[in-house]
């Protein structure tokens, strides 16, 4: 019998021990505070934004100078959860636009600096560089119970029954959640202070909190002994919210410099936006200019090729090799296939940073001899005359002529419209529209039409084809007119030669080619018959 009663409390206690043994004694919790050194923050996009500006060197996009105005948070929640987001993430964007470099220069938002500057006589605001783009946002959304899970175990018992005042309880808790947090960047241009078309980036991240609690006690002769722990593991929200920063810059900068960000980025896809914006820039440009770019692009993937805006064997060999290298044997030499893979796939490594150098030369040599060429045919005139017998009046270089023409000429409210124009020579083109009430709009250049040097051989159209919008005729009912001016010179909005009405000024208008069209504005009542004339009733 006692032989009995020793092999259960035997058994007790050894499941007292083996529970301690499995590591639920919260006792076995670490709690060592180790002094550590300071160390660099880095993040898994920190790569990424360094590259960004590589990749803005690479592309031979320019400078860039972007201002950020103060990034808050804009839920409210950042104060009554005791700070479990930040209330300002201004410095995280801050350090997060200078650490790009690259030509993109990040430009200080501080008034109070400035005026303090300028009080006490230090500031020379002639020297200060003034930013192309505003970075504005906030953190927009934080959800922090979205999924909450709970997990109990307990385990209780006693040995009265062996004559022994034993007792055990075990306790076992665990606890988890998920909090959402979004933060949204747009882009402002900085001449209108008007916000830019597609220049904007919204990015979630999930962050999760657990709590692990475990409680263990056992009386024994009538002493109570208890164990008591809780480990708790939070993510931690300040340094996702950097990630989500970090991201957006890339994304939203990426767009604007019309660069393939994603490539820095793990497991992400193309952006539309910009592959859109790189279609459009191929099909603007003359046949001469698609070759010179293709063949700087091939130079910095590492071709032996020239930049001459001829299709010469060297340039069709590179081409073919580069073709066979991305399976596109099927793609024409000069396509949007091709041109569109050369634009995903150059290398971002420093030996393509020291070929944009060596591009850019030949690209200087290549817009050399374009203007040379201009300046030939400009002057091919006046060597006529000069070579006549008797001489003549010097005249004007031939301007070339404008054609404009629409899709119909009567529109219900609300319809698309599409606006096709050509010219005969390279010109600058401005095109407005003048509704029926003389308020006077410009449809070309815009948002995704933004060089307005045209060149003859190819029909323009507003908008583009592929371009993500319509333009629609709005209200009030009447007679709307389309008027092109083109120019050897650009031409500024406040020097068009029309009327108040949208008629061309006689004397002024000859400076310029023009062009002109007219359609009717009918209400939705109107009859169909009415818009297959053209006519309104």
């Amino acid at each position: 019998m006692r032989t009995a009663r020793f092999l259960k409390v035997a058994a007790i206690a050894c499941l007292v021990f083996w529970i301690g043994g499995c590591g639920l004694n919260p006792q076995n919790a670490d709690r060592d505070l180790n002094a550590t050194l300071p160390e660099v923050k880095t993040t898994i996009f920190s790569e990424a934004i360094r590259g960004l500006g590589r990749m803005n060197v690479i592309y031979g996009r320019g400078e860039l100078r972007v201002m950020a105005k103060p990034i808050v948070d804009q839920t409210g929640t950042s104060l009554p959860t005791q700070g479990e987001i930040p209330q300002d993430i201004s410095e995280m964007v801050k350090s997060s636009l200078n650490g790009i470099g690259g030509n993109i220069v990040y430009v200080p938002y501080d008034p109070e600096f400035m005026l303090n500057t300028a009080q006490t006589g230090y500031s020379q605001w002639g020297e200060k560089l003034l930013p192309n783009v505003v970075l504005v946002g906030g953190l927009t959304e934080f959800d922090r119970g979205l999924v909450t899970k709970e997990k109990n175990l307990n385990l209780s018992g006693t040995a009265e029954e062996l004559g022994v005042p034993m007792g055990l309880d075990f306790e076992d808790t665990s606890k988890s959640s998920l909090a959402s947090i979004t933060l949204d960047f747009n882009l402002i241009d900085f001449n209108t202070f008007t916000g830019i078309p597609f220049m904007q980036a919204v990015n979630n991240i999930k962050v999760h909190k657990t709590l692990k609690e475990d409680n263990l006690g056992f009386t024994v002769y009538g002493q109570t002994l208890g164990l008591r722990g809780q480990i708790k593991k939070v993510e931690g929200r300040h340094a996702a919210i950097r990630l989500v920063v970090q991201l957006g810059i890339i994304q939203v900068l990426g767009k604007y410099q019309k660069l393939p960000y994603w490539r820095l980025l793990p497991n992400a896809e193309p952006d539309p936006v910009v592959l859109d914006a790189v279609r459009e820039e191929f099909y603007s440009l003359s046949q001469v200019d698609r070759i010179a770019k293709i063949q700087e692009y091939l130079y910095i993937y590492g071709k032996d090729v020239d930049v001459t805006g001829r299709l010469d064997s060297k340039t069709r060999n590179a081409i073919e090799e580069f073709k066979a290298e991305r399976g596109l044997a099927n793609a024409t030499p000069i396509s949007e296939e091709v041109y569109l893979a050369l634009f995903e796939n150059l290398p971002l490594d420093f030996q393509a940073q020291a070929r944009r150098k060596a591009v850019d030369s030949l690209l200087a040599d290549y817009r050399k001899g374009l203007s040379a060429v201009a300046m030939r045919e400009e002057s091919a005139p006046r060597r006529q005359e000069l070579a006549a017998p008797s001489p003549k009046p010097a005249v004007k270089p031939e301007l070339g002529e404008v054609k404009l023409w629409l899709n119909k000429s009567a529109f219900k409210i609300g319809e698309p419209l599409e606006i096709f124009f050509e010219v005969t020579r390279p010109m600058f083109v401005r095109i407005v529209t003048i509704n029926s009430a003389g308020q006077l709009s410009t449809l070309f250049p815009n948002p995704y039409q933004n060089d307005n040097y045209v060149r003859p051989g190819r029909t323009y159209r507003i908008p583009p084809a592929g371009a993500p919008v319509n333009l629609t005729v709005g209200a009030p009912e009447g007679t709307d007119k389309i008027r092109a001016i083109a120019s050897l010179e650009p031409i500024s909005a406040d020097a068009l030669p029309l009327t108040e009405s949208g008629e061309f000024v006689p004397g002024a208008a000859q400076k310029f080619a023009t062009a002109g069209a007219e359609f009717q504005v009918l209400s939705g009542s109107q009859s169909q018959a009415a818009l297959n004339s053209g006519v309104a009733p």
